[in-house]
């Protein structure tokens, strides 16, 4: 899994498909729930698990919010004791 940072500021992780598998995923794009073979996007913020183009339209319309942080830190700390980040 490795981190990013989105232009509006809130964390994202490119995953594969066997590492969601580990937090009980199935590969299954939250947004449009297609089965995606080579992975996708965790979002902390949302708690949902995307495709390319569903992440893609949802980085296009994010908006920032500071309320939401510490959620983000909470479920981005979750997913980072559950799945071996790499760079």
């Amino acid at each position: 899994m490795k981190k990013i940072q989105t232009e509006v500021g809130y964390v994202a992780y490119r995953t594969t498909t066997e590492e969601i598998r580990i937090v009980g995923g199935r590969g299954l794009c939250d947004d449009c729930n297609r089965f995606q073979i080579h992975g996708g996007y965790l979002v902390p913020v949302l708690n949902y698990w995307m495709c390319e183009d569903c992440f893609n339209t949802w980085l296009s319309r994010a908006r920032y919010y500071p309320e939401d942080i510490s959620y983000e830190q909470e479920t981005a700390k979750y997913y980072e004791t559950r799945i071996p980040l790499t760079d």
